[in-house]
C-alpha cells in the first residue's frame, strides 16, 4: 500500500533540433514525461510547431466533422481497421471520404428543404380545398380585386356587399366550419368592401405561395404529394449512401482519428519547447522509477546528441501528482477528483477513505437485507455502465458493509425477527438509541484524531515542534475538555484544576502552532466530533421507516384475501424508496464527514494530476 503519490524527479533535455523529431516521438510513445510548458521570455523564444502540423490539424478537423455528421460511435467500432501510417494515403483517403460526404449532404439539406417547404405547401393547400375556385383565378388584374380570408359571418357579408354594388361574385367554403371565402369586386370598390370585411373580423389567408398554380386545390395536392415521394425516396437514397460510408470506412476514420491525434500532439509539441535556431530545451517531470529508462532510451534515440540534467524538487516546486494505489483502493480516488488530489509532499488518503466510507456508509444504513439488494443492484450496473466502474465499485464496497452491519445490528429489511426466530445482535437500533449515539460520537473521536495524527506526519517536514503545536494541541485540547467534564460529574477522582490546566496547555500550543486562527476555529473541534451523530441519526430514520413499512404491510396481510395484494405493493414500494434514501443519504453525509471532518485535519491538497506526454491520446 502507498501513503504518499510516487516520487518525481525534474528532468531538463536539450539537443539540436536535428534530433527534436526523434525525441519527441520517443517520449510520445514513454509516456513517462509531464511536461511543464515553456513560457515566451527575452532570451529564449517558444518552439516553433513541426512542418506536417497544419496538414494533420487540417486532416483531422474533415475527419472529426465526418464522424460527428455520420453519427459513428466510437464505442460501436471495434476500431481494428488496418491503416497505413503514411501521411500521403491519410491525406487522400479522408479528402475522398469527406468530398463524398460533403457533396452528399449538401444535396441532402437541398432536399430535406424542399421537403419541409412541400409539406408546408400541402398544409396550406388542404385548408383551401374546400372553396370551389380555381387557383389561377388568383392571378393579377387591372380592373378587378379579390379577397380571401376568414370571417365569421358570410351571409352577412354578402348581404353588405351585394348593397354596395351587383358587380361581385362570393365564392364560400363548402365546409361551413370553415367560413372561408373569396370575394371578387370591380376594384373601385376595393377599400370600401376591405372595411366591411374588417367590421366582421377579417383574417387574411395568404395565397403569395400559389403563384403559378392550376386547377383545384385537390389537383395541386396531388401533384405536391407526389414530388414528395420523390423527394422522400431521393432522400433515403442518399442515406443509404451515406450509411454504406459509414459501414465501408467507420473503423478506418475512427482509426485515422486516434492516429492524426497522435500526430498532431506531437507536431503541436514544440510550442511547448524552449527553442534558438538550433536547439531546443524541454522540461518536465518523470516518475523517478522511471527515470534510468527514459534516459537510456532517450540517449539511444538521439544517439548521445542530447543533454539530459535531472533535479529533486524542492519546496517551490509544483510537483504533478501521480497516486500509486493498488486495484483494491483505487477506485476511491474518484472520490478525490471530486475534491482535490493531496500536494507531492502529503499523505495520499485514498487508502485512509477505502478503510473509512465504506464503514460510514454501511453503519448508517446498516440492514442485512438492505446491503443484498444494493450490492446485486451495483454489480449488475457495474456490468451495463462500465464507465461508472469507480463510482459502482466504491458502492458495491459500501453495500459489504451494510451487509456486515446489518449482522451486527441483527436487521433484516427493518425487521429484527425472521420466521419468527429474533436475529442476534450486538447493538439494537430500535432499542438503544442513546447507545447508538454514544458509539457514533466515538467514532467520530477515533476518526477526526486519526486524521490529526496523520496531519502530524504532515507537517514534520515543517518541524517536529510546529507539528506537535498545530496538530497535537487538538488533541491534548480534547484530553483537558474529557477530563474537566468527567471531573465535575464526579466520575474521576481528579482535581478540577488539572483539566484546566491541560486546556490552558493546549491552547498556549495552538497559538504557537497556528497563531490567532487556532483560537479562532477552538470549537471547531467539537463540532466536528458532533457532526458524527448524523451516522446515528440517518440510521435510526431508515430504520423506524423499514419497520412503518412493516407495520402497515403486515396490517393488509392479517385483513387476507385480495389486501394480501396491497401488503406485498406496499411492502415492495416502500422498502423500494427506502433503500434508495438510505443509499442516497449515506453517501452524502460519509462524503462530508471526509471532506469536511476527515481530510481537512491533514491535507490541503491543489496538485495538478500527473498528464504525461502522450497518454492523452
Amino acid at each position: 500500500m502507498a501513503f504518499k503519490p510516487e516520487e518525481m524527479v525534474k528532468l531538463t533535455i536539450t539537443g539540436p533540433k536535428t534530433v527534436m523529431k526523434n525525441v519527441i516521438s520517443k517520449l510520445h510513445d514513454l509516456k513517462v514525461l509531464h511536461i511543464l510548458d515553456h513560457m515566451e521570455e527575452e532570451d529564449i523564444d517558444i518552439g516553433a510547431p513541426l512542418e506536417k502540423a497544419n496538414i494533420v490539424s487540417d486532416n483531422l478537423i474533415k475527419l472529426s466533422s465526418i464522424i460527428s455528421l455520420l453519427k459513428i460511435k466510437k464505442d460501436e467500432e471495434e476500431n481494428n481497421a488496418k491503416i497505413s501510417k503514411s501521411e500521403h494515403e491519410i491525406t487522400s483517403t479522408v479528402k475522398k471520404i469527406h468530398n463524398d460526404v460533403s457533396k452528399l449532404s449538401a444535396e441532402l439539406k437541398v432536399i430535406e428543404n424542399n421537403i419541409s417547404l412541400t409539406k408546408n405547401r400541402i398544409k396550406e393547400l388542404q385548408s383551401f380545398k374546400s372553396l370551389p375556385v380555381q387557383l389561377e383565378a388568383f392571378s393579377e388584374y387591372k380592373s378587378l380585386a379579390y379577397f380571401v380570408g376568414f370571417v365569421k359571418d358570410k351571409d352577412a357579408i354578402q348581404k353588405k356587399i351585394s348593397e354596395l354594388t351587383d358587380k361581385f361574385d362570393l365564392y364560400a367554403s363548402e365546409n361551413k366550419k370553415d367560413n372561408l371565402i373569396a370575394v371578387f369586386a370591380e376594384i373601385n370598390k376595393k377599400e370600401q368592401i376591405l372595411e366591411i370585411l374588417k367590421q366582421d373580423n377579417f383574417t387574411e389567408f395568404n395565397i403569395s405561395n400559389f403563384a403559378g398554380l392550376k386547377g383545384t386545390a385537390i389537383d395541386s395536392i396531388n401533384q405536391f404529394e407526389k414530388e414528395s415521394s420523390k423527394l422522400i425516396a431521393q432522400k433515403e437514397n442518399i442515406n443509404a449512401k451515406l450509411l454504406e460510408i459509414k459501414q465501408k470506412w467507420g473503423s478506418y476514420m475512427i482509426s485515422a482519428e486516434g492516429l492524426l491525434k497522435k500526430d498532431l500532439e506531437k507536431a503541436e509539441a514544440p510550442l511547448r519547447f524552449a527553442a534558438t535556431n538550433n536547439a531546443f530545451v524541454v522540461k518536465g517531470w518523470v516518475p523517478k522509477n522511471d527515470l534510468e529508462n527514459i534516459k537510456a532510451k532517450l540517449n539511444k534515440t538521439a544517439k548521445e546528441r542530447i543533454y539530459i540534467y535531472e533535479q529533486e524538487p524542492d519546496n517551490k516546486d509544483k510537483v504533478p501528482v501521480k497516486l500509486k494505489n493498488s486495484f483494491i483502493s483505487k477506485p476511491f480516488e474518484f472520490l478525490l477528483d471530486l475534491y482535490t488530489l493531496p500536494n507531492y509532499k502529503e499523505f495520499d488518503p485514498t487508502f485512509f477513505t477505502f478503510l473509512t466510507f465504506p464503514l460510514l456508509f454501511g453503519f448508517m444504513l446498516g440492514d442485512f437485507g438492505y446491503g443484498l439488494v444494493t450490492l446485486a443492484l451495483f454489480y449488475f450496473l457495474k456490468k451495463k455502465l462500465p464507465k461508472l466502474s469507480p463510482l459502482l465499485n466504491i458502492l458495491i464496497y459500501s453495500s459489504i458493509a451494510t451487509i456486515f452491519f446489518g449482522m451486527l445490528f441483527g436487521e433484516f429489511f427493518g425487521s429484527e425477527v425472521l420466521f419468527g426466530h429474533h436475529l442476534p445482535h450486538i447493538l439494537s437500533r430500535s432499542h438503544q438509541i442513546i447507545l447508538l449515539l454514544w458509539v457514533s460520537l466515538g467514532i467520530g473521536v477515533l476518526h477526526v484524531n486519526w486524521g490529526l495524527i496523520i496531519g502530524f506526519f504532515n507537517e514534520k517536514s515543517h518541524g517536529l515542534m510546529h507539528a506537535i503545536n498545530e496538530k497535537l494541541s487538538w488533541i491534548v485540547l480534547q484530553i483537558g475538555a474529557a477530563l474537566l467534564a468527567l471531573s465535575y460529574m464526579g466520575k474521576i477522582a481528579l482535581p478540577v484544576w488539572v483539566g484546566y490546566l491541560i486546556l490552558a496547555l493546549a491552547i498556549f500550543m495552538l497559538f504557537k502552532g497556528e497563531g490567532v486562527k487556532g483560537l479562532v476555529e477552538l470549537p471547531s473541534i467539537f463540532s466536528n466530533i458532533l457532526s458524527y451523530a448524523r451516522l446515528m441519526a440517518l440510521g435510526l430514520a431508515s430504520v423506524k421507516l423499514a419497520e412503518v413499512v412493516n407495520e402497515f404491510s403486515f396490517e393488509f396481510f392479517h385483513h387476507g384475501g385480495f389486501s394480501i395484494v396491497y401488503g406485498v405493493l406496499l411492502l415492495v414500494v416502500g422498502h423500494t424508496i427506502n433503500i434508495g434514501l438510505g443509499t442516497l443519504g449515506p453517501f452524502l453525509h460519509s462524503l462530508r464527514l471526509h471532506y469536511v471532518e476527515f481530510y481537512t485535519k491533514f491535507f490541503k491538497g491543489g496538485a495538478e494530476r500527473f498528464s504525461p506526454f502522450g497518454a492523452r491520446t
